[in-house]
């Protein structure tokens, strides 16, 4: 196996984003179906943006299996599990033949990761991870699991509509644009299947580049909606990046184990952004 792929592949999934659990309702019985099951077509934007924002019922804890695929720089298919506790941190294991062979963690101000076969790991502040933008934890969270958000302040509400512009296309979608962007310069937008009112993908557009990621195979947790695949597609210098994360929201837990959090690793060797780029460049 190429040196440092597992950490790679969990730091390029989270760069590519841009350059006691509960969901309210019934704790038990939960289960996840297929969304759009009711009738979209006659709806105007402004009931569109409401009917989305009625499917976001909060949380506090999420812990549910993830597989992460990853087409390029190299092929890598491994599964773990993905635990987050709402705007506090969010933390992926990674397995194989039952072995952690990896894990990164997300707090409010730092990105950890490390690659346990080669034994070496990052530790960076999260801007430095995510291009220098101002993404909250929450943020970073509402993207993964496919949620519109305005930027720093919490999943998408009804209570937000002043703050966001509402655009029709011709292709068959709709969007939803947040009229403030991120450090002031980001502009980021969420765009729609006009046939189901499921999200389709999220843009960063930086000003000289864009960035962004796609969703699909919807899922509604006891009217609560989320997406179950989040891909990515972009280059990292002239290395292609192509990966997804798919959730099984079928076998989802409703608590966070304390076990679930960073520790620095002993006898690990520290390794920086820069290198990862260089070696992605290299691939």
């Amino acid at each position: 196996m190429k040196r440092h792929g597992f950490i790679l592949t969990a730091i390029t999934i989270a760069a590519t984003v841009i350059p006691a659990t509960v969901i309210t309702g019934c704790r038990t019985s939960r289960h996840a179906a297929a969304t759009g099951i009711h009738d979209v077509s006659a709806m105007t934007l402004t009931e569109r943006a409401r009917d989305i924002a009625d499917g976001y019922l909060p949380w506090t804890q999420l812990n549910l299996p993830v597989k992460v695929s990853v087409k390029s720089p190299q092929k890598l298919s491994v599964s773990g599990r993905i635990y987050m506790r709402r705007d506090r941190d969010i933390y992926v294991t990674l397995r194989v033949l039952g072995m952690e062979v990896a894990n990164m963690y997300v707090s409010t101000d730092s990105v950890f990761a490390a690659d346990k076969l080669h034994k070496c790991y990052i530790a960076e502040p999260i801007k430095e991870i995510f291009a220098g933008a101002s993404l909250s934890i929450g943020d970073l969270q509402d993207a993964l699991l496919g949620r519109v958000f305005v930027n720093n302040r919490g999943t998408y509400s009804d209570t937000m509509t002043a703050g966001i512009m509402l655009t029709d296309s011709p292709d068959g979608t709709w969007t939803l644009t947040p009229k403030s962007k991120i450090n002031g310069t980001i502009e980021y937008q969420f765009r729609f299947s006009k046939s189901s009112n499921t999200l389709v993908s999220l843009t960063f557009n930086t000003g000289d580049r864009l960035y962004g990621c796609t969703y699909s195979d919807p899922a509604d947790i006891d009217g609560s909606h989320f997406m179950r695949q989040f891909s990515v597609s972009t280059r990292a210098g002239n290395t292609p990046i192509d990966a997804s994360l798919t959730y099984d929201f079928d076998k989802v837990k409703w608590e966070v184990p304390s076990s679930a959090r960073w520790r620095t690793p002993s006898g690990y060797t520290r390794i920086t952004p820069q290198s990862l780029a260089k070696t992605l460049g290299n691939k």
